[in-house]
């Protein structure tokens, strides 16, 4: 056959064609992949840690803390429970909303795009944090004695429409009821309510009645009436648009000068035709390729070299797009985060962040189609030289055919062993606490991130929390020091007197949800002053703490316990938990030696345990300020949490506690994003040093998930 320019001109017009048709391609399947998926954006807001940062960067902002000002609970508490009122599983509902919102505008199901956010499903959570209040305050007027049975039902009617108004009834009937009676009064109040909450208080509703406790009975019922605080949700309506959503001030419509939207709205415009126009490209393609290798034939040259080259060409046209692209479509959403923007600065530098993440994901798919349309090209390319290469092996001899193929597999067997195996060949790393440079330090000249009231977390809905991560999610976070509160479990009397010391804004606030707590746990508890707003039993967190460490075998973690309960059952729960084979028994003399974090971790004694005040020489658990100091913690704004003063423990102690939080009425999430920054703990850390001639060994905070404490720990151990 003979070749021609004719010829070799239409093969390379052939090549040409077929990275024209492939551009569009790659276009299409990298968008039915990332813009056109729900699961894009789901991974990108991974990506950024959207949702935690939630609650460490945007519920922060006063803008945020404003709009759920109406609650009847001070702003303190509002502010402390946003997690609460706002939890992750309503946000990811909120956030699909917005996701379907996307995909149905670029699947052409919708014309425009409104970023708003319908507020409809935390009305619910606000009623009941609504609700507990309510229900806290009903009993707490005076009662009045009826005679007859209906107008003992009308009273408790009557109270419970109160309820339902949203102001708890002033007084109570009272009436010693038969059980005849009492089934009449309970059958007019189940009346009220839905039918399908009726057969589950039915039977405690009429203990209760039978029992005299009318309070207890409207409380029981009163949270399945209420439907939220009219007041508080009539003042957030009032910020929102139609009663319910919260307008974000951005429409779709609004940003189509910007290349990347204009970009995006193209596959609006296209999106009927889009499975359509992928199939043909596709086929078109195939086409295509099967005239190069045909043309290829004729002309006497290899079919497989040729249609290798052509392969290559369009993945190197798509890899010359894609940079073009880059160029000519910038990220819009990175002026959210400038000042001045649409939204409050931290939901703003949210929604940058994950716009980047997803920007970096459409580059990934992007250049995966083109990294592979390279790799097709390039291995039917190397099979054509391979086949080649054969005949030429074919008749060389056997012994040079073993010894050059020994000569290719012996590296590439050695290079495929060290990846499978890359224990095999590399030493073993040494790990103290998650860094090799930390086992030779003493346990007391290492520094600690450590969390002040580590127990009270919204992850497990205690009410006014200081912190958001659970026990195990905290140590997950790099924390090492946890300060729990060990009570038995609170009485009637406990509380009244914990109510007195409360400021006079907390108490009114606190007060309505403990009166008539009159319930009693056996056991140990963990729970800040008053169990009956949250507690944990102690014994089952001790062993998750246990199980933890089993999984991070390299990990020293102390527990300062301020103990509120006989130091013996401490020391049994720590037994009973499992810990007794893990505890490290400090020096005898509070000025001896500590060992090394190496030392602790060959030795299996990795857990330190310190009791605020108890001591018990010869055993592992040991009074905290035998051997450290503190400093104060009763500071009410970030701007009084300076230096490092000295308030309990010998000066000169081994050990130095940094508290480095703030509480007023409650725990401060805007504190927190102020006195957890790096500059701000380094700074005092250094101030330590020069009124107590010594680095922190704890550094304490609340809501570790906010700012970077972590950070800061890092630096004083030199880590960073």
């Amino acid at each position: 056959m003979r070749d021609s320019p004719r010829r070799r001109a239409g093969q390379w017009g052939l090549a040409v064609l077929l990275a024209l048709l492939w551009l569009p391609f790659v276009v299409l399947a990298t968008s039915r992949t990332t813009v056109l998926s729900a699961d894009f954006y789901s991974q990108a807001l991974t990506e950024a840690n959207a949702y935690d940062r939630l609650y460490t960067e945007v519920l922060p902002d006063p803008a945020v803390e404003s709009l759920l000002s109406g609650l009847p609970v001070d702003p303190t508490l509002v502010t402390a429970n946003l997690r609460t009122v706002l939890p992750p599983s309503t946000v990811e509902a909120m956030t699909d909303e917005q996701i379907g919102r996307i995909v149905d505008y670029l699947h052409a199901r919708q014309d425009d795009i409104e970023f708003s956010v319908d507020l409809t499903p935390i009305f619910g959570n606000i009623s009941g944090l609504a609700n507990r209040y309510i229900a806290g305050e009903i009993g707490t007027g005076t009662s009045y004695q009826v005679e007859s049975v209906t107008q003992f039902t009308r009273s408790v009617l009557d109270a419970l429409d109160d309820i339902v108004a949203g102001r708890p009834p002033t007084a109570l009937p009272t009436m010693e009821l038969s059980a005849q009676d009492t089934d009449r009064v309970v059958e007019a109040v189940l009346g009220r309510l839905k039918p399908a909450d009726r057969d589950a208080v039915a039977a405690p509703l009429r203990a209760d009645l039978r029992s005299g406790d009318v309070a207890g009975a409207l409380a029981r019922v009163g949270p399945l009436l209420f439907e939220g605080d009219e007041r508080a949700v009539g003042e957030m309506r009032a910020h929102l648009t139609d009663g319910a959503v919260l307008n974000l001030g951005v429409r779709l419509s609004d940003l189509r000068d910007e290349p990347a939207i204009s970009a995006v709205s193209k596959l609006h415009d296209v999106s009927a035709a889009l499975d359509g126009l992928s199939l043909a490209l596709l086929g078109l393609a195939g086409l295509i390729c099967v005239a190069i290798v045909a043309l290829a034939a004729a002309r006497g040259r290899s079919r497989m070299r040729a249609l290798a080259g052509a392969v290559v060409v369009a993945g190197v046209a798509a890899g010359v797009l894609g940079v073009v692209l880059r160029m000519l479509l910038p990220n819009p959403l990175l002026a959210l985060e400038k000042p001045g923007g649409p939204l409050p600065p931290g939901a703003g530098a949210v929604l940058a962040d994950f716009s980047r993440h997803a920007y970096g994901d459409i580059e990934s798919d992007y250049l995966r189609i083109v990294a592979w349309t390279l790799v097709v090209g390039l291995t039917i390319l190397g099979g054509a030289l391979l086949v080649a290469l054969s005949a030429r092996w074919g008749r060389a001899g056997r012994r040079r055919r073993l010894a050059a193929g020994f000569t290719v597999a012996a590296p590439m067997m050695i290079a495929l062993t060290w990846v499978a195996f890359p224990g095999a060949a590399a030493n073993a790393r040494e790990l103290c606490n998650s860094q090799i440079r930390l086992c030779d330090s003493r346990y007391d000249e290492v520094t600690y991130l450590a969390t002040h009231n580590a127990m009270a977390t919204s992850e497990d809905r205690f009410l006014g929390p200081t912190q958001d991560p659970s026990l195990v999610h905290q140590l997950d976070l790099g924390v090492r020091a946890l300060l729990l509160d060990v009570h038995h479990w609170t009485t009637p009397e406990q509380v009244d007197a914990v109510l007195e010391t409360l400021p006079p804004s907390t108490r009114t606030a606190i007060e309505p949800l403990t009166r008539n707590a009159r319930s009693a746990r056996p056991g140990l508890w963990l729970c800040h002053n008053l169990c009956q707003l949250g507690a944990l039993d102690l014994t089952a967190e001790l062993g998750q703490v246990r199980d933890w460490m089993d999984r991070n075998p390299t990990e020293v973690v102390t527990l300062i316990i301020q103990d509120q309960v006989p130091a013996p059952e401490i020391a049994g729960a720590v037994a009973q938990a499992g810990l007794s084979r893990i505890v490290a028994t400090p020096p005898a003399d509070e000025d001896g030696e500590w060992p090394t974090l190496r030392e602790m971790v060959e030795s299996g004694r990795r857990l330190v345990v310190f009791a605020e005040s108890q001591d018990m020489p010869g055993t592992f658990l040991r009074s905290f300020y035998r051997y450290a100091s503190d400093t104060p913690f009763s500071v009410d704004s970030p701007e009084k949490l300076t230096g490092c003063a000295r308030l309990r423990g010998a000066a000169g102690s081994p050990l130095l506690l940094l508290n480095n939080w703030v509480t007023d009425a409650a725990p401060s999430r805007q504190a927190a994003v102020v006195v957890n920054r790096a500059d701000r703990i380094l700074a005092r850390s250094r101030q330590c040093e020069t009124e107590q001639g010594r680095r922190p060994t704890f550094v304490a905070v609340d809501f570790v998930n906010i700012g970077d404490a972590a950070a800061a720990v890092d630096r004083l151990n030199a880590v960073n």
